[in-house]
C-alpha cells in the first residue's frame, strides 16, 4: 500500500512538471513587414524583395510560423514575390496598409475605406491561378496610426484582428496590462498587443526600426534586448509578439541578430504562430484551454505544412523538377504540391492581363 502512496505520488509530480514544462513555452509571433520606401528605385525594390527573402529563408526551412504584413506598395513593387510568400503553408499575410508611414487618422472614414479596401484587394489578388486565395484576416496600420472609423471599416473588410497596439503603451480601456489578444469592445475583431519591454523607465514596443530609428540601438543591442524579453515571456507565461522589417533586419548586423534570436528560441523550444494562431490561442485560454498544449497543437500544424518545404518535386503544371532561385537567393526550392516559379511569374501575369 505504501509503495503504491508512493508511485502516485510520484506521478502527481511529474504530471505536474510536464503541465509546467508545458506552460513555460513561449509563443513567438513574428511579424515581418514586407514594405518600401516612398518613391523607390528599382534598384531599392529589388534590395526590399532580396530582404525579405532573407527573413523568410531563416524560418521556412525549420516551418516556423510567421505573418507577413503588405503594404499595397509592396505588392505593386513585387505581386511575384508576395503570390510566392502566401503559398507558403507556414505564412499569413496580413494588410499593412496602403504605403510607409501613412496616418489613417488624418482621413475621413470614406478616403480611409477607399484606401484600406483597394490594399486589402491587392493583397487578396496574389494566387496561383487555379490555386487557392490566401485569407486576409489581420491588419496592422502603420505607426500604430488609427481610430474608431478604422475598427468599423476593418469589420466590413471582413478582419478577425488589428494588431495596432502595445502591451502597456497602446491599448484598449481595462486591458492595459493585457500581453495576449483580446476582444475589442463594440466591434467584433481582436486586438493584438505588440510585446514591450522597459528600457530606463520607458517601456518600448518591440519594432526593430522604431528600435533602430528612434532609440539608436546597434544590432548586438537589439539581439540582446530580443533574448531579455523572450526569457521574461518564459518567466511571465506571455506570448513574444516582436516586429522585424525587411528594411532594417533584411540586412547587416540586424539581420545577424534576427538569425541569432530565431537559433537561440528554438534552442528553447519556442513555439512559433501566425498572429491569426495566436489570436485563436487567446480565445481558447480564455475557454480555459491548456496554452502549452494549444502552443504546440499549433506548432505541429504548421510543422505538418511546412513539411516537405525543401523537398525536390515535379511542379504540377510543367511537371519540371528541381531548384528555384528566388531574388539573389539560390536553391530556394519549390514547395511540393505547388507550383514553381516559372509557373506562379505566368498565372500571375495571366491575371493581371486578364
Amino acid at each position: 500500500m505504501a509503495t503504491m502512496g508512493c508511485l502516485i505520488g510520484i506521478f502527481l509530480l511529474v504530471s505536474i512538471g510536464l503541465a509546467l514544462s508545458k506552460e513555460s513555452i513561449v509563443v513567438v509571433n513574428l511579424m515581418i513587414d514586407a514594405d518600401i520606401g516612398p518613391a523607390s528605385t528599382s534598384e531599392q525594390i529589388k534590395m526590399a524583395e532580396d530582404a525579405l527573402i532573407y527573413l523568410t529563408n531563416q524560418i521556412d526551412p525549420k516551418g516556423l510560423g510567421a505573418t507577413i504584413y503588405v503594404t499595397e506598395d509592396m505588392v505593386r513593387a513585387d505581386r511575384l514575390g508576395v503570390t510566392y510568400q502566401g503559398t507558403m503553408k507556414n505564412h499569413e499575410l496580413a494588410l499593412y496598409g496602403n504605403r510607409t508611414d501613412e496616418r489613417l487618422s488624418s482621413l475621413s472614414a470614406s478616403d480611409q475605406e477607399k484606401l484600406l479596401t483597394a490594399a486589402r484587394d491587392k493583397l487578396y489578388s496574389c494566387y496561383v491561378c487555379g490555386g487557392e486565395h490566401m485569407a486576409i484576416k489581420g491588419f496592422r496600420p502603420q505607426a500604430f496610426d488609427q481610430n474608431e472609423e478604422t475598427f468599423r471599416i476593418l469589420e466590413t473588410l471582413g478582419m478577425i484582428y488589428d494588431a495596432g497596439f502595445q502591451a502597456g503603451v497602446v491599448y484598449r480601456p481595462g486591458h492595459e496590462n493585457a500581453t495576449w489578444p483580446y476582444a475589442i469592445e463594440g466591434y467584433n475583431l481582436y486586438a493584438v498587443p505588440v510585446s514591450t519591454y522597459l528600457i530606463n523607465d520607458e517601456r518600448v514596443y518591440l519594432s526593430d526600426r522604431y528600435l533602430k530609428e528612434e532609440k539608436k540601438l546597434g544590432g548586438s543591442q537589439w539581439y540582446d534586448l530580443l533574448v531579455k524579453k523572450f526569457n521574461e515571456c518564459s518567466e511571465n507565461g506571455d506570448p513574444m509578439v516582436v516586429i522585424f522589417s525587411n528594411q532594417v533586419s533584411g540586412s547587416g548586423d540586424y539581420l545577424d541578430a534576427y538569425k541569432k534570436f530565431i537559433d537561440y528560441a528554438v534552442s528553447r523550444q519556442a513555439a512559433f504562430v501566425t498572429t491569426l494562431q495566436l489570436v485563436d490561442m487567446a480565445a481558447a485560454r480564455k475557454r480555459g484551454g491548456h496554452i502549452g498544449a494549444i502552443a504546440q497543437a499549433n506548432e505541429s500544424q504548421l510543422s505538418a505544412n511546412a513539411s516537405e518545404v525543401g523537398v525536390i518535386a515535379n511542379c504540377p503544371s510543367c511537371d519540371k523538377s528541381g531548384d528555384v532561385a528566388v531574388g539573389s537567393v539560390i536553391n530556394v526550392t519549390v514547395q511540393k504540391g505547388n507550383k514553381c516559379l516559372s509557373c506562379i511569374q505566368n498565372s500571375t501575369n495571366s491575371t493581371q492581363n486578364a
